[in-house]
């Protein structure tokens, strides 16, 4: 492999990477508007399957962020690495 195919590569990767970031935005808010309907839903009970299924809605804010962290990591060292290819 050539540094010209390397470089495509890397920037596929990029690519892919910023697809993931989009996919990642529409889960994001499919889980948000699942997670007010099922406030709603389950306000008041006490059921201990309603209120597990909650914190793991409530979960996947966090979780989704800290893949995006990590992508966009990811994305900023590949960018240093083609920076240094030249």
């Amino acid at each position: 492999m050539n540094i010209d195919e390397v470089k495509r590569t890397i920037r596929a990767g990029n690519q892919a990477a910023e697809e993931t970031k989009a996919t990642l935005d529409v889960a994001r808010a499919e889980a948000a508007a699942a997670e007010q309907l099922a406030r709603v839903t389950i306000h008041d009970s006490q059921d201990e399957d309603a209120q597990a299924g909650l914190k793991i809605l409530e979960g996947f804010e966090r979780e989704v962020g800290l893949v995006v962290r990590r992508v966009d990591a990811a994305v900023e060292h590949a960018n240093a690495y083609l920076a240094a290819l030249g």
